[in-house]
């Protein structure tokens, strides 16, 4: 086997092999996505000849982070996963499931939170649970008088 054959066949089995394609799909999609993003040529509705939602939203995206990097003073394309996050925020105004996945992801599953469930002895006073008690406590004997 040559040289030439042995890293050919490692770096098929790199995303193949159980013990490596973690790391190895990892490490690519790391590079992918620090990597330039470049926009995406504008696709037309065949039918109408407009632009489509989809072509607009990338547009939209790539725009709004290279002015946010400018106003930020950098001088510098944006990066893949910046476009990816921005096209997903502008997505989420129009996609309840991908807004309630940002939500999970950034707030914490704020969903479960807002529907915690109270308990109903929260709210009465020391006097109301004392005289709960004392109730609780005369049926109870009540219950094993009849009883025997």
């Amino acid at each position: 086997m040559t040289k030439e054959e042995r890293e050919t066949r490692e770096y098929k089995s790199l995303y193949s092999d159980e013990r490596y394609a973690k790391k190895a799909w990892k490490e690519l999609m790391n590079v992918a996505l620090q990597g330039d993003a470049k926009p995406l040529p504008a696709t037309y509705d065949p039918k109408t000849g407009e632009q489509t939602f989809q072509s607009q939203l990338d547009q939209m995206a790539y725009d709004n982070v290279k002015r946010r990097l400018k106003e930020q003073g950098l001088d510098r394309e944006p990066q893949q996963a910046e476009v990816i996050v921005e096209s997903n925020i502008l997505r989420a105004r129009f996609n309840d499931t991908t807004f309630n996945i940002m939500l999970d992801r950034t707030a914490g599953k704020v969903r479960d939170e807002l529907s915690v469930q109270t308990n109903p002895f929260e709210d009465l006073s020391d006097d109301e649970l004392e005289a709960l008690a004392a109730y609780r406590a005369s049926k109870e004997k009540s219950e094993e008088s009849n009883n025997k």
